[in-house]
């Protein structure tokens, strides 16, 4: 193949390959462009009530640049959304699904004239609310001050729980403002100051899964009781 052909071969090439990309480019650009690839139906796939508000920015939106990035604002109204993954139903419909944050316990605050009652979650947001959650075990809190760092010790304390089987709803937890107590059926556990309680659940988990005491367990140290049993 002679000198000239080579050359032309080469610019053969290079015109396939712009007037490719060309293609490629104006056919991204009708896509994006269309009406017809523009959200206009969203679908939550969840069992929460969550603030949408940002998540309705999304209508009319070129369906192919929304993306898991598309969604910082919805993290930021909603911080018991752990995460959420999307999928395109092609031409325009969006189906989300949300992972919230596990919902620990009840914390009822009686140190003032009204009841106060928040559901803590695992990431230490907390959300206000009339009403007791029945699935959920209560911590009530009946004196104070509670010191800093109560409701991380709270959360270790039922996240530890959570490797043993128990009711949850049976379990109450009272706090006097110095020592907390817990209560499952006919049986009492002076559990102490609000230190270690990830450790002190370890053994009160043990104690809940055979609940074959009917008294009183007093924890002398974080790892060590006393039993009293009928």
């Amino acid at each position: 193949m002679n000198e000239f052909s080579q050359v032309q071969l080469r610019t053969f090439r290079t015109f396939l390959a712009f007037s490719l990309l060309v293609l490629v480019t104006s056919l991204s650009v009708m896509f994006s462009n269309s009406q017809k690839f523009r959200i206009s139906e969203i679908e939550y796939v969840l069992d929460n009530q969550l603030e949408f508000q940002s998540i309705n920015l999304l209508y009319g939106k070129s369906i192919w640049f929304v993306d898991e990035n598309s969604f910082d604002q919805v993290y930021k109204d909603n911080p018991e959304v752990k995460n959420l993954s999307i999928t395109k139903e092609i031409p325009n419909k969006l189906i989300i699904t949300f992972n919230l944050y596990e919902k620990l316990t009840n914390i009822v605050d009686l140190r003032s004239s009204m009841k106060n009652i928040i559901i803590l979650y695992e990431n230490t947001f907390t959300a206000s609310t009339d009403n007791i959650n029945k699935n959920l075990p209560i911590v009530e809190i009946s004196n104070g001050p509670v010191q800093d760092g109560f409701n991380g010790e709270i959360i270790s304390f039922f996240k530890t729980l959570n490797n043993y089987e128990y009711t949850k709803s049976l379990l109450k937890v009272s706090y006097n403002g110095e020592l907390f107590e817990a209560y499952y059926g006919e049986t009492i556990y002076e559990l102490g100051g609000a230190i270690d309680l990830g450790v002190k659940a370890s053994i009160l988990g043990n104690y809940l899964s055979s609940d074959t005491c009917s008294g009183t367990i007093r924890f002398i140290t974080s790892e060590s009781t006393i039993e009293d049993c009928k």
